[in-house]
């Protein structure tokens, strides 16, 4: 079973896509406010640097996947991250621009990206509405974690 697998391709319904629109819109909300001022020093600094880091990543591989399904072109890997010594306020700015411009690639669409698919490497097949659900239980296992540490 691929990643993507444990998700339905599809969604159900209409008002199943949009609450996970939805979902996927307000996530950088929430995470904004667990994040709080930014003032969190050591060791909680750096699992806080580690973990707006994956979510950058995710973002990433998340456009390069909306990509190759709108375009029907394969997928390419170019997943970059550029040196932000661990900021998290850095790193937590660059997910908010991701996370805006990937909702924005397939909200303005409707409800023609339920079709959209592609074959993600390493992960198998893959469509649209997965890559946000997955993308959005990455939101609420981040979250729960950022809380979890009290930083």
């Amino acid at each position: 079973m691929s990643f993507y697998e444990v998700h339905p391709a599809r969604p159900a319904s209409e008002m199943e896509w949009e609450d996970a629109l939805v979902r996927y819109e307000i996530a950088p909300r929430a995470l904004r406010v667990a994040l709080g001022d930014g003032d969190v020093q050591g060791p909680a600094r750096e699992r806080l640097g580690d973990l707006l880091r994956a979510l950058v990543f995710s973002e990433l591989w998340t456009q390069q996947l909306f990509a190759a399904m709108r375009d029907r072109a394969p997928v390419r890997d170019e997943r970059r991250m550029e040196t932000t010594h661990g900021d998290p306020q850095a790193l937590f700015e660059r997910f908010q621009r991701l996370r805006e411009r990937n909702f924005n690639e397939v909200q303005r669409r409707g409800i023609d990206v339920w079709g959209w698919r592609t074959e993600a490497p390493n992960h198998g097949p893959a469509t649209a509405y997965q890559l946000i659900l997955a993308s959005i239980e990455l939101d609420a296992r981040t979250l729960a974690e950022m809380r979890g540490a009290a930083v």
